[in-house]
């Protein structure tokens, strides 16, 4: 399997270039501002064990197994497995980078093949991870093609890597990968290869999809019913006293209240499908698609 390294200047299309083989190859792909639903809780995440993440005992552990104190102890720092609780709108950026990194790696340990496609693993985190992420890119290389795009510890990276491909503003009709100038559209069809990930929707998926989208956190769910609420509660003191003959303006009334009680759940759902892609995509779920189906079967009954 080849670790294959994409360098260049800011604005010379690394990142556009790892968007043109997601096109040609439904790879695993993190991106660097990569968008989750802000209501997801870390531990119901399935095949997801964050205690993997480095680190996390020395945070999250008060005594040590020889029974001394661990003096980093400090329940208020969210590092690692102590992240297991929390939403993913109270991560930070590097937390979401190593989350969806570590999630990748232990959802494809099972297969073989894969092509992982990574843009700015290092963006975000800090220098005492940077180890872990190395080492985690060694194991993941045994078994799969592994595609990156680096600005951060550049040397590192290319060090390790079986090739390195430089991208330049000037030309963006070609790239030269190990000093020899190749076209642009050849490399991407060449690079492009690998196994898709394979994985049924299953009974841990549903289970998750139930968690955060039918959960009371979701806040979709809560508009829809808080407005409801009001909006009936204002509806009854309208028509309290209404007289015989007015039962075709309450439907009409039953009508308004509907639409603009679903009407902002609606408009929400162009950003929840962007979303669901880069999730799945990311290898958080299975199935985009079956998590669109899904959606539809709850605005039906909403």
């Amino acid at each position: 399997m080849t670790l294959t390294v994409v360098v260049g200047s800011s604005g010379s299309g690394k990142t556009t270039l790892l968007e043109d083989v997601h096109k040609l190859h439904k790879c695993c792909y993190i991106r660097q501002y990569h968008m989750l639903r802000p209501y997801v809780k870390v531990e119901s995440i399935p095949n997801f064990d964050p205690t993997a993440l480095p680190y996390w005992s020395l945070y999250s552990e008060k005594t040590f197994e020889d029974g001394k104190q661990n003096v980093s102890y400090s329940p208020s720092v969210q590092i690692g497995g102590t992240m297991a609780g929390q939403l993913t709108k109270g991560l930070s950026g590097g937390q979401r980078k190593m989350l969806l990194f570590e999630l990748v790696k232990q959802r494809t340990a099972g297969s073989s093949d894969l092509l992982l496609v990574l843009d700015e693993p290092f963006a975000g985190v800090t220098d005492d991870f940077v180890p872990f992420i190395v080492m985690r890119l060694n194991e993941m290389r045994q078994k799969h093609n592994i595609l990156l795009v680096t600005n951060d510890h550049v040397q590192t990276l290319t060090e390790m890597a079986d090739s390195t491909v430089v991208v330049s503003a000037v030309d963006r009709s070609k790239v030269c990968v190990d000093s020899k100038g190749y076209d642009r559209e050849l490399f991407l069809h060449a690079v492009a290869s690998g196994a898709e990930y394979e994985g049924g929707v299953g009974s841990q998926d549903l289970r998750f999809f139930a968690a955060t989208e039918l959960s009371p956190r979701n806040p979709n769910i809560q508009g829809v019913l808080g407005f409801t609420a009001f909006a009936m509660v204002m509806f009854l003191l309208t028509f309290w006293d209404s007289r015989p003959g007015s039962e075709a303006l309450l439907l009409v009334g039953l009508q308004i209240v509907a639409f603009f009680a679903i009407n902002p759940y609606l408009i929400h759902l162009t950003d929840w499908r962007n979303t669901m892609a880069e999730e799945a995509a990311a290898l958080m779920h299975v199935s985009a698609q079956a998590n669109l189906a899904l959606k539809a079967g709850i605005v039906l009954s909403l």
